[in-house]
């Protein structure tokens, strides 16, 4: 969920195996296969294929928590990433909608130092969506962050969808990114459409980081279902 619509998503926004929308009182599922899992530009798994899945509860008031977990590969002993979330959302006028979420995520292990907090604030326009992310720590480090994103999707066809995608990420430490690097620029173009019962989805991903293998552009194939 929040790969792709906090991711991004978010989503996340998603984060991200976007969560579906729950009805008041109940328990939606989700489970996703990808090619590899792409967080922000970044493969989080070496480019090896992942498996997710997470459950979200709605109050239907507004409130909503959930939880995701994936397989992650960093080159050390971390195998995997729990995240835990809640947000309120609400919508202004016909159109126009506000969101405001929280996001803990946790990678067990030998050491939690890799954990770290975020916060959202979106806003959306229809089929067009901006948010702010705030982490006062980012992937466990001293180093705030943020990330401002832009999401549209659009019809192309009946069942078939558009999803684009740029991002901004800062961080207040030098090199926190790459040799030099303290801030980048991440994008995708998705189609994404569906079949006996299933979603499946085929995404370019990119950033403007030069010579990081796990930065570079790739295109990622997955396939989901809500349960």
């Amino acid at each position: 969920m929040k790969k792709q619509l906090l991711t991004g998503a978010a989503l996340t926004i998603a984060l991200v195996s976007a969560a579906p929308i729950a009805q008041a009182g109940d328990i939606e599922g989700n489970v996703a296969l990808a090619t590899d899992y792409v967080f922000r530009g970044f493969s989080q798994t070496n480019e090896d294929p992942a498996i997710s899945g997470g459950f979200d509860y709605d109050f239907g008031n507004g409130f909503s928590v959930g939880t995701w977990a994936s397989n992650v590969n960093f080159g050390d002993n971390t195998s995997s990433e729990i995240d835990l979330y809640g947000g309120y959302s609400f919508e202004l006028n016909e159109g126009v909608s506000l969101d405001f979420t929280y996001i803990y995520f946790a990678y067990p292990g030998e050491t939690d130092a890799l954990n770290y907090s975020e916060f959202h604030a979106g806003i959306g326009f229809g089929d067009l969506g901006f948010s702010l992310v705030f982490s006062p720590d980012y992937f466990g480090s001293d180093s705030d962050a943020i990330v401002l994103n832009a999401d549209y999707s659009i019809g192309l066809a009946e069942n078939v969808g558009l999803d684009l995608h740029v991002g901004y990420s800062d961080a207040d430490e030098d090199d926190f990114f790459a040799a030099g690097e303290s801030s980048y620029i991440d994008y995708s173009i998705g189609l994404s459409t569906s079949a006996g019962g299933v979603d499946l989805g085929l995404t370019l991903y990119g950033t403007d980081l030069d010579d990081i293998d796990a930065a570079d552009d790739r295109v990622v194939f997955s396939i989901s279902k809500s349960l």
